[in-house]
């Protein structure tokens, strides 16, 4: 019996140029299906997968090429069930749905929700951002 791996659809907002320096840098979202990626969690495959995507998308036929493609920035947005603009059920604050803030106590931090402005988590300064990070992948929104 052989499982499939999930697929799930992951919005991003991206920043590239072509990395030989023609053209202009360019600021798009894509969508990247995590059965494309062969380990979920490896930044790199994720560059590379998205690299694929943005050559076969804007370069000409015969650059096509992952190697054509400057990534600047990756960002990412969503995964919703229906993510097209306006369905997303979570709101943004400048490109970010979850933060940290100051705390009361001394050498900790507050992992906060800016959709509804709720307290998360305290957590120690020292783990804050690995909670934040594993905050993030379960909810699916940064």
């Amino acid at each position: 019996m052989s499982t499939k791996p999930e697929s799930v659809l992951t919005r991003y907002r991206l920043t590239w140029s072509r990395a030989d320096g023609t053209g202009k840098e360019r600021t798009v979202e894509c969508f990247v299906d995590s059965a494309d990626l062969a380990r979920p969690g490896d930044m790199d495959e994720l560059k590379l997968v998205v690299r694929k995507i943005l050559a076969n998308r804007y370069l000409p036929i015969g650059d096509m090429n992952p190697e054509n493609v400057l990534l600047q920035d990756l960002m990412p947005i969503c995964n919703c069930e229906d993510p097209s603009p306006g369905k997303c059920s979570y709101a943004e604050h400048r490109g970010h749905r979850f933060y940290l803030a100051s705390s009361s106590r001394p050498g900790y931090e507050v992992v906060m929700d800016h959709h509804r402005e709720k307290m998360l988590g305290t957590v120690c300064i020292s783990l804050s951002v690995e909670f934040l990070t594993l905050v993030q992948m379960k909810h699916g929104h940064q």
